[in-house]
């Protein structure tokens, strides 16, 4: 069996299935990345020899925790994801292989390779309220808007996404879609029933939005912590685990630290209206703040949905304290979201 922690294992992996097909290959070394909680992170240090030449190259391994993924989306819709994006204007990381082989997958679970965007997730000046920092906190969200812009305008259809992902049937349906979805996946693992959820779908569905302008390629959770910058730019979305087809809201409403709220001497100078507008302008699509309000309760379903298929991985004797986490503390909250959300209390 090949162990992935052991540089001579997985360098014979490297060198037997890596695509496209190298020279010669050799791991130098391997590392876990300590940052994300739903699935395991690998770093994959080598030499790598093409036409000759050894150059030093970087790749990322994916794969699920021993007791499974902490978000109930198969680990290879993952891996279909950044291969359609490859084609795409969205600055991303290149999917290489998906290993299914069982004499080859590492530690006998599932994996794939991709290439590791060099850069950094951090921006520190957008925590502090330092009035010298304005200029690069605006930079910052115009920068992300516009990279939210490539992935809202990208061809889905031509991109092959419409064969992973449901397709709402119009535009209009795109809300009602996504409460779909998430009820079906719910139901595959539900286990005990949730007061703050049944009436969080209710209302959910009675007040769904039909007024999405058009169906977009959707990233999910975005912003700060969860793309690669570097030089002040994006240089990769990463994280696509709550992808989707549907309104451009879905994003915002999940939209991380990167719209900062700024106001010097009593007048606004950024924020939710100034940065709605600038994306407006960039893609001719409005967010309004009905269907940005509506996505933002929709995320407490959202949350319940994996914390709950955590809680149920656990009931079948998985043993793990990601899963455990999220089957408690966040179980919990996406139910006080729901119920606030909704202006009620769970008994």
């Amino acid at each position: 069996m090949i162990r992935l922690r052991e540089v001579a294992d997985a360098g014979r992996w490297f060198r037997a299935r890596f695509v496209p097909a190298v020279e010669d290959l050799t791991v130098e070394r391997v590392a876990r990345v300590s940052r994300g909680v739903s699935r395991e992170t690998w770093i994959v240090d080598a030499t790598v020899v093409r036409d000759g030449r050894p150059a030093a190259e970087s790749f990322v391994v994916r794969r699920d925790l021993p007791d499974g993924s902490v978000i109930p989306m198969p680990l290879r819709e993952e891996f279909e994801v950044y291969r359609r994006l490859a084609g795409s204007s969205v600055p991303t990381t290149r999917a290489l292989w998906f290993e299914d082989d069982p004499e080859w997958q590492p530690d006998g679970r599932a994996a794939y390779v991709r290439t590791k965007v060099d850069g950094h997730w951090r921006l520190d000046f957008l925590e502090g309220d330092d009035p010298g920092d304005d200029e690069r906190k605006i930079a910052a969200s115009k920068e992300h808007l516009d990279k939210l812009a490539l992935v809202h305008t990208t061809d889905w259809r031509a991109l092959g996404f419409g064969a992973i992902g449901t397709v709402p049937a119009s535009a209009a349906e795109c809300a009602t879609a996504l409460v779909d979805d998430l009820t079906a996946r719910l139901s595959s693992f539900q286990f005990e029933p949730s007061p703050a959820v049944a009436e969080g779908l209710a209302q959910l569905r009675a007040g769904a939005p039909t007024d999405s302008p058009v169906i977009a390629l959707c990233k999910g959770t975005n912003g700060h912590g969860e793309e690669v910058w570097s030089g002040g730019r994006i240089v990769a979305m990463s994280d696509w685990e709550l992808w989707r087809l549907g309104d451009p809201a879905y994003d915002f409403a999940q939209l991380q630290d990167m719209v900062p709220e700024i106001v010097r001497d009593g007048r606004r100078v950024w924020g939710w209206p100034e940065a709605l507008g600038y994306y407006r302008d960039r893609t001719g699509i409005e967010i309004t703040p009905e269907r940005l309000g509506w996505y933002r309760a929709c995320y407490g379903l959202i949350q319940f949905s994996y914390a709950h298929h955590s809680a149920y991985r656990l009931r079948r004797g998985a043993g793990s304290i990601r899963l455990a986490w999220n089957a408690t503390e966040v179980q919990y909250r996406s139910q006080l979201k729901l119920a606030a959300a909704f202006g009620f209390t769970p008994g």
